[in-house]
């Protein structure tokens, strides 16, 4: 099978993989000294591609034992726990040298076992019905994960999502038992830097000082479009200096851009690729998101859609609040721009870097920035 080597979601192997060389050995560092830490990026920045990258090189020792998890999907400390302990337990039940031995360590937990339908991977699930029964869960596992003979390493992806859970007492919970677990390291990842840095920075938060802290941004321009030309010639396909040049300019080398704009260039039947091919390509990638963008804007002020569109149009908006750039876009006083500015950084729409507003999402930038 000829795989598009442009992925866009998921993992697959160090081939397709671009760079991070610095952020992989230190991630390996952390791991090898049992430290823990807080990587924290822009959304689609590729985050989540390094951890797996890192733990796909881990796998292979024997005494390791990698576990990921996403907690976005949950939104308080019971549908947390569950997610943890099906992630922990189905990972272990894969080294178990039996899956009964492992359901009978967790009896307590009244634990469920079912297989992948595709994998045929045990899959160990408990259930929690309130917070009571959390707390007392994650002890229980926290408990069983310090008896194993292993180092085990846990990536918890999107972090923050712990601050918008009911419960107050869910930081110093998870601080607790992790502290009483010696074996395992923690890794926690997250794109809303602000949270996090609260989180980690704040002394009268549990997690203050208890990890190291790493951000990562974009992939230096030079090493991308030398991964993206040399992929494309072992396609037999040739991408020329112009193209690659247009597709830095549309995505600012922003991870999941870059891989999306590459995968649609690769599909097609094309010996030879130049920036009419990156035109016409991203033109159908904006035409085709316009129902997602219709979307956002429904969650817009009008104030807020013209400033947005005022930035998309306007890279060097350097004064922001400056009289002549407020009169050319006609976003009337600095006050109404700095409270929109607020909800539009707290809604993730917007980002600041070297003096500047961006916004996050590039393919809706673009459509905004079209006449």
């Amino acid at each position: 099978m000829n795989i598009n080597p442009f992925l866009v979601s998921g993992y697959l192997d160090p081939l397709y993989f671009c760079d991070r060389e610095k952020e992989s050995e230190r991630l390996m560092s952390v791991i090898k000294n049992q430290r823990h830490l807080t990587i924290f990026s822009l959304r689609r920045m590729g985050k989540t591609g390094l951890i797996k990258h890192v733990f796909y090189q881990i796998a292979k020792d024997k005494g390791i034992l990698p576990i990921y998890l996403d907690i976005m999907p949950t939104s308080d400390f019971s549908e947390f726990t569950s997610s943890f302990a099906k992630a922990v337990f189905s990972a272990l039940a894969k080294r178990e040298s039996t899956v009964k031995k492992l359901l009978i360590a967790l009896s307590s937990l009244r634990p469920t076992l079912t297989y992948d339908s595709i994998t045929g991977s045990p899959e160990i699930s408990i259930k929690v019905d309130n917070h009571t029964e959390a707390v007392q869960s994650i002890e229980v596992i926290f408990q069983y994960l310090e008896k194993q003979k292993l180092h085990i390493v846990i990536a918890i992806d999107e972090f923050q999502q712990i601050s918008n859970y009911p419960e107050q007492s869910v930081e110093a919970e998870l601080r607790k038992n992790i502290q009483q677990t010696p074996n395992v390291t923690f890794i926690f990842s997250g794109s809303r830097k602000h949270i996090l840095s609260e989180m980690f920075s704040n002394s009268n938060r549990p997690f203050f000082n208890s990890t190291e802290i790493m951000e990562i941004g974009k992939i230096d321009a030079e090493v991308y479009k030398s991964f993206i030309s040399d992929h494309f010639n072992s396609g037999g396909k040739k991408i020329d200096s112009n193209a690659l040049n247009m597709i830095e300019q549309v995505t600012f080398m922003h991870t999941f851009f870059v891989q999306y704009i590459c995968n649609r260039l690769y599909s097609e039947n094309l010996k030879k690729i130049g920036v009419e091919d990156v035109n016409k390509i991203y033109n159908s990638i904006l035409i085709e998101n316009e129902p997602v963008f219709s979307n956002y804007i429904n969650l817009l002020t009008a104030f807020q859609l013209r400033l947005l569109r005022a930035i998309a149009r306007n890279s060097d908006n350097l004064g922001i609040t400056s009289k002549e750039f407020l009169s050319k876009n006609n976003l009337g006083a600095a006050s109404s721009v700095n409270t929109a500015i607020k909800s539009l950084l707290d809604k993730e729409f917007i980002y600041f870097e070297d003096g500047r507003y961006y916004l996050l999402e590039r393919f809706f930038s673009g459509w905004l920035a079209k006449p």
